[in-house]
């Protein structure tokens, strides 16, 4: 279906391209009194000349219009004197006079007396009337003969001067002619000139942007086209001759074989030796031109256009070639423009050798560049259509690649975890097994020694099993306890230990504020600290002779550095902490508080000893946790219930 929009579309196109083209090409002048004949005087150089070739005598001649004077006199300058009577039927009736073209400087006399007047004679720098339409109202003939009218022209070689045919009538008649005429000459050439720089300049931002040389043939092709219109626009030039007529032509042979080039990387073919010739043609372009203008040799242009001609006629040959064989719809668009392109400049050629009109003519390839122009902006246009609609394409296979990678890391990261929580657990077995080998263990093996001892007391027995086991609690306790909560782990200390110390008649006093989750801790951090309290409340029943004890616990900020304190202290009778027989348990106790990335401080005397533990807290550590009530009640119970 979309396959068959398009070629209806085309042909649609094709048909109104061909329906135009034949209307204008049959199209007649609008016209009341065709002067198409004038007595010319000719006046070269300044002096009255001789003729330069056998049909152009010295002497006033008849000549036919146009008469366009590069064309008729070659690289010299001069004056062209015109005379001819213009038929007056009704005296009563305005007159008027249209001339399509004429210049490059001029005076119009009227029986003598003089009408009007444009420029200097010889021509100023900045006279130049050649392109713009004329009219002149005459003045009342007062009687029913013909009036005697004169046009003197001025003219300089390669400045296009001459004389159109002229257009008399009333002036109800002639004045519409000489309106559709300004408009289709300035109105028309001001359009293309504004339409053609500004698809010009949006290609160059395009190019800017993506730095594509396609974009970059098209934007100068068409900021020099729109130089070269824009020359019919001023009578009175911005620049003194002969660059004005340097400038225009240099854009003019410039442009054309960039948008050939721009039309050849349409189809892909812009990397091939006609193209790369189109460039060179470009390059020389301001060359040629200058050369064609200041120093005028009559072969030069022809030459060069022929040059033109077989190039452009390459590039013709190349995109309808691609066009008709391709299925891309925008190959087809540019194949049309090109024909249209062709087809009106073989018409303006037509004309321009063949027409008695043909100083005047209007060149149709101007208003055929605007729907080539137009075209080749909805090439463009649909170019980007498909790079952005390709970059969707793209970013969807990116996102559906990136999910999928996704889900592969996570996949990895689970398996990761499930490595790392198995490898945490076999760690965890392995030191379970080394505390109760190296602690439980030894213990046990030193009781069934001193209880095959002959005599041994079976308090003592008693009293160290009931360690044993209050050691093995503990560590069953870290295995199942909250991970990084030290109070828990504190509360499960007090839990084991709180009945012996009562049976040892030891009154603790607990205070235990709000304490931040320590992040990255696990089971054996937790009994690291149980085990550390649980040397230490040993030592404490076992040699201290307290009848007091407290256990503290604080967050302290202070210097940028947040840390919990845990301080232990009795009223016992103290000991030396540099003797020899405490270096054993308190080396001990400092070595687990290095395990924990703290440091344990001992203070003692008679009367007083304290053991303050400083643990730092990580910086991503979570907000504190206050105490349950239960944490100020004896017994407390420890998070795993299973062994009592």
């Amino acid at each position: 279906m979309r396959r068959q929009k398009e070629q209806l579309g085309l042909r649609l196109l094709m048909l109104l391209v061909l329906a135009v083209l034949a209307a204008g090409w049959s199209a007649s002048a609008r016209a009341v009194t065709l002067i198409d004949q004038a007595r010319l005087t000719l006046t070269l150089r300044g002096h009255e000349a001789t003729a330069p070739n056998p049909d152009s005598p010295s002497e006033p001649h008849t000549v036919s219009l146009p008469y366009n004077w590069d064309q008729r006199q070659g690289a010299v300058d001069g004056e062209a004197r015109f005379a001819f009577d213009v038929p007056v039927t009704d005296p009563a009736m305005p007159q008027a006079l249209f001339v399509p073209r004429i210049g490059n400087s001029f005076r119009v006399l009227v029986n003598g007396r003089e009408l009007a007047r444009f420029g200097t004679f010889p021509p100023g720098p900045y006279d130049d009337a050649s392109f713009t339409p004329q009219y002149f109202t005459l003045p009342a003939a007062g009687s029913a003969g013909p009036q005697r009218v004169e046009i003197v022209v001025a003219a300089q070689a390669a400045r296009q001067g001459g004389l159109s045919p002229v257009v008399a009538g009333s002036e109800a008649e002639i004045r519409p002619l000489y309106e559709d005429a300004l408009f289709w000459q300035i109105s028309g050439g001001r359009f293309i000139a504004i339409v053609s720089g500004v698809l010009g300049a949006l290609s160059l931002l395009v190019w800017l942007r993506q730095r594509e040389s396609v974009y970059l043939f098209y934007g100068l092709g068409e900021l020099l086209w729109s130089v070269q219109t824009a020359r019919v626009l001023f009578t009175h030039a911005p620049l003194p001759w002969p660059w004005w007529g340097v400038v225009p032509l240099a854009a003019f042979q410039a442009a054309v074989p960039l948008l050939c080039r721009f039309a050849l990387a349409v189809v892909g073919k812009g990397d091939t030796r006609l193209a790369r010739f189109l460039g060179l043609l470009a390059l020389l372009a301001p060359v040629t031109a200058t050369i064609g203008i200041t120093v005028p040799l009559l072969w030069l242009m022809p030459a060069w256009q022929l040059l033109f001609f077989l190039a452009g006629l390459a590039m013709v040959v190349v995109v309808v070639k691609v066009a008709v064989r391709s299925s891309v719809l925008e190959h087809r668009v540019l194949g049309v423009a090109v024909v249209l392109v062709v087809l009106s400049a073989a018409r303006d050629n037509w004309v321009m050798r063949t027409s008695p009109e043909a100083y005047a003519v209007v060149p149709w390839i101007r208003f055929a560049w605007v729907g080539f122009a137009i075209s080749l902006a909805w090439v463009i246009a649909e170019r980007m259509r498909k790079d952005v609609r390709a970059m969707a394409q793209m970013n969807a296979s990116l996102e559906a690649e990136l999910a999928e990678r996704n889900a592969a890391l996570e996949a990895v990261f689970a398996r990761e975890r499930e490595g790392e929580k198995a490898r945490g657990a076999l760690e965890e077995r392995q030191r379970l097994t080394q505390d109760l080998h190296d602690g439980l263990g030894g213990q046990l093996v030193g009781l069934l020694q001193m209880a095959q001892q002959p005599g041994a007391a079976m308090g003592d027995v008693a009293l160290h099993l009931r360690d044993a086991v209050d050691q093995l609690k503990l560590t069953v306790d870290a295995m199942h306890g909250c991970e990084g909560d030290v109070a828990s782990a504190l509360g499960s200390v007090r839990y084991r230990l709180g009945p012996r110390l009562q049976a040892a008649g030891i009154d603790l006093r607990w205070d235990v504020g709000s304490l931040p989750t320590m992040t990255g801790w696990s089971a054996r951090e937790s009994h690291q600290l149980q085990m550390l309290l649980f040397e230490a409340f040993g030592n404490l029943m076992a040699h201290a002779q307290a009848t007091q004890a407290g256990l503290g616990a604080r967050l302290v900020e202070g210097s940028g550095e947040r840390a919990i304190e845990i301080e232990l202290h009795d009223n016992g009778r103290g000991f030396d902490t540099q003797a020899a027989f405490a270096g054993k348990g308190l080396a001990n106790m400092r070595t687990r508080a290095a395990a924990l990335g703290g440091t344990l401080t001992v203070r003692s005397q008679p009367g007083e000893t304290s053991l303050l533990l400083h643990l730092p807290v990580p910086a991503e550590a979570s907000a504190p946790v206050e105490p349950g009530p239960e944490l100020d009640q004896l017994p407390m119970r420890p998070a795993n219930g299973t062994l009592r």
